[in-house]
């Protein structure tokens, strides 16, 4: 049955704002979304006595609420132009392309400058004397503690996290593959967490990190600044299409099954699964899975990526079951959950918790879905 779209004008889409928690919405900013492409504009459909009559298309009210979302972690146009597109967002393809590169110019001139700097502090020079130049900016990347400091999922003795850390930037940086040992390798998986991959299980899934670590080395084709940025400017439009629903994948319904995972069981790492949990907090991550995607798709990397994005294809409906779960009054929540054991109504509060705190992005087609069973009457 066709879905029903109401006619939607300017106030509406205040209102819609405004109801979402964005009081400071104006028409004025509004304007200014238009501007930027961000926001679609309207169109006149005849007049209310002298007054001319505009409309939006249908779901601009959605499109301003996920908009605002997304500004309230950054001000960067282009980086909202890009994860707008890949939340599914009708935006002009041209635009979103061109905006990528411009992201990932900046990253690159930002690195460069970065590693300019530090071979000046040091007496150095950043081309004849790269591998000094990035152990330098490495042992203070390790050492930084504090806000902006790397997380540190597993304890890494110092030596070993620093060296780590650098082979880290020559890989996913610069694009070139370090000469490493399996053991610094290892310790690399150790630095970004997902060490224990290889021997925890989710269920009765098989450890997903498989294969020699020094292997990591190889996905400087691939996985770097530089190649990512190749593969942004080189893909077709086609090729753009098809890698938007793995971007989507692992941009929007990994974070939510990484969650998910963490409330059930009780364990913020469990399977070296909990660093992903944070990657929708982060709007620039889009632009780089995009970039991941489409680089590796050039590496011959494809099937792994559609397994993956195969594997996350359900957490969209699990999404917009537990958004009924969320909207229930607090009396019926308790109601539905009173027959149940304590483990399993303790269970339920934590993820409902894990939903709320990484505010997922929830189906806007109109299609109804049924809550799990645990929360029915």
């Amino acid at each position: 049955m066709a879905v029903e779209h109401r006619v939607l004008q300017r106030d509406d889409l205040l209102r819609a704002a405004k109801s979402a928690g964005f009081n400071a919405m104006t028409e004025r900013r509004l304007e200014d979304f238009r501007r930027d492409g961000l926001m679609p504009r309207p169109v006149r459909v005849g007049n209310d006595g002298r007054r001319p009559v505009w409309i939006y298309p249908p779901g601009s009210d959605h499109q301003l609420v996920r908009l605002l979302h997304w500004r309230e972690h950054t001000r960067d146009t282009d980086v909202l132009r890009v994860v707008l597109w890949i939340e599914g967002i009708p935006l002009a393809l041209e635009a979103v392309r061109a905006s990528a590169s411009v992201v990932m110019d900046g990253l690159s001139r930002e690195l460069d400058r970065l590693i300019r700097t530090e071979a000046s502090r040091q007496g150095l020079d950043p081309a004849d004397d790269q591998d000094a130049v990035v152990g330098a900016v490495a042992a203070t990347m390790a050492a930084r503690r504090g806000r902006n400091a790397l997380p540190r999922p597993i304890r890494v003795p110092a030596g070993e996290r620093e060296t780590a850390v650098a082979h880290l930037l020559q890989i996913f940086a610069l694009g070139t593959q370090p000469d490493m040992t399996e053991f610094e390798a290892e310790t690399i998986e150790k630095v970004l967490g997902v060490s224990p991959g290889r021997r925890r299980r989710v269920e009765d899934a098989g450890p997903w990190l498989t294969g020699p670590a020094s292997t990591l080395a190889g996905a400087a084709d691939f996985v770097s600044l530089p190649r990512m940025a190749e593969a942004l400017a080189g893909a077709t439009d086609a090729e753009w299409e098809e890698a938007r629903s793995s971007a989507a994948a692992f941009f929007l319904q990994l974070p939510v099954f990484t969650r998910a995972v963490v409330a059930m069981t009780g364990k913020e790492n469990l399977a070296g699964l909990g660093g992903y949990a944070v990657l929708d907090g982060d709007p620039l991550m889009a632009v780089l899975l995009i970039g991941f995607v489409l680089g590796a798709r050039r590496a011959d990397w494809s099937g792994n990526v559609e397994n993956l994005t195969d594997s996350l294809a359900p957490w969209p409906a699990l999404v917009g079951e537990m958004k009924q779960v969320l909207d229930m009054p607090q009396h019926e929540l308790d109601h539905n959950l009173a027959g149940h054991a304590p483990e399993i109504r303790a269970r339920t509060g934590r993820i409902i918790q894990a939903l709320l705190d990484g505010d997922p992005v929830m189906p806007v087609s109109g299609a109804s879905v049924s809550g799990p069973a645990v929360f029915r009457s």
